[in-house]
């Protein structure tokens, strides 16, 4: 079992089931427009902040691709969906969350969607108050894989690397924790990882309860 301080939540994926409708808007809005979006490439942006997002699909379509003007219509889209749609929560987030509260151990979510939406979801929700720090991808310069925002978020919560640990569901998001030399355990949503990815993990869980068996207090 771990024995931590901290642990980072990612969100999207992770807490809260919400990449399938992204992916699902992305892929359409692009093929509307003109340019064509391969799902895996899709899959490849998953945990990646705007700012790492836009190089990367400028990168890759090349001169003349309209992002911002491609992204407007794909938010208002998710924007639409959601507002006949109530957002799910994940299987065993509030018994995980209890379970940090009642072990004293400190809790931050560091999330590459921006700082107010994160907010906005996690009241939703319901579970904004138990989160002692967030951190969004719209206040660090180098998003996922980069481990900037989980660094940021140990920062906050005044704990080491090594004391904290990272809940992902994403490739990009697991390399951040990684590069950032903080354990990470992954919890797949959209994509079963290679092994490769898998393997620099502690370990990989079924649903977010599940990790209160791997968990316990440093202090």
């Amino acid at each position: 079992m771990l024995k931590k301080k901290a642990v980072i939540f990612d969100m999207d994926g992770l807490m809260i089931d919400s990449e399938r409708i992204a992916l699902k808007t992305n892929i359409e809005v692009h093929q509307e427009y003109g340019y064509p979006l391969d799902e895996s490439v899709a899959l490849d942006l998953v945990g990646r902040n705007l700012a790492n997002t836009k190089a990367y699909l400028e990168d890759y379509f090349g001169e003349g691709y309209p992002f911002d003007i491609i992204r407007k219509e794909t938010v208002k889209r998710r924007m639409d969906y959601y507002k006949e749609n109530p957002l799910q929560m994940k299987k065993g987030l509030v018994p995980l969350l209890d379970y940090l509260k009642k072990e004293k151990i400190k809790t931050a979510v560091a999330s590459s969607t921006r700082k107010a939406r994160i907010i906005e979801n996690l009241k939703e929700i319901k579970v904004l108050e138990y989160f002692d720090y967030i951190v969004g991808g719209d206040q660090i310069v180098h998003g996922k894989p980069a481990p900037d925002i989980f660094l940021d978020a140990c920062h906050a919560l005044k704990v080491k690397p090594q004391e904290a640990l990272v809940l992902e569901d994403s490739k990009n998001g697991i390399l951040a924790a990684v590069n950032g030399n903080i354990d990470v355990i992954c919890i797949p949503d959209l994509v079963q990882h290679p092994q490769e990815i898998l393997d620099l993990t502690y370990c990989t869980l079924d649903s977010l309860d599940q990790v209160i068996n791997e968990v316990t207090s440093d202090d």
